[in-house]
């Protein structure tokens, strides 16, 4: 863990800036992300609304949330990925995981239900 400053305990920081040191906000850490974004040369991405959008740090995180809540993960093992604090902070990407879950289950279920409609009578 790094050393105190000034008799504060210092949290640890896997990213940090230039200078070694954490990220002053997550505005800072976001401009950064953009900077690498750049230097990677990652051409935008043009979503189904016809509107292109850039690769944000905050779309990876949310992403790889959503990744972990279709595989199952529970809401704990997600809080150790996304460093987030509580489940409180998931419940946006969990109701979403959950909404798409019950659709896809009651497409199922309907297309089920036509499939034997359409072979009762055979």
């Amino acid at each position: 863990m790094p050393k105190p400053e000034h008799g504060k305990e210092v949290p640890l920081a896997y990213l940090v800036n230039d200078y070694g040191k954490p990220f002053a906000s997550a505005a800072a850490f976001g401009n950064k992300f953009a900077d690498w974004r750049n230097a990677a040369r990652l051409k935008p991405v043009v979503w189904e609304d016809g509107r292109m959008r850039n690769y944000r740090a905050h779309g990876l995180r949310k992403a790889a949330l959503r990744a972990l809540a279709h595989a199952k993960c529970t809401p704990h093992e997600m809080l150790a990925v996304s460093g987030q604090s509580s489940v409180k902070q998931l419940q946006e990407y969990l109701e979403e995981i959950e909404q798409e879950t019950m659709a896809d289950s009651a497409m199922d279920k309907l297309a089920a239900a036509e499939i034997k409609t359409a072979t009762a009578g055979d």
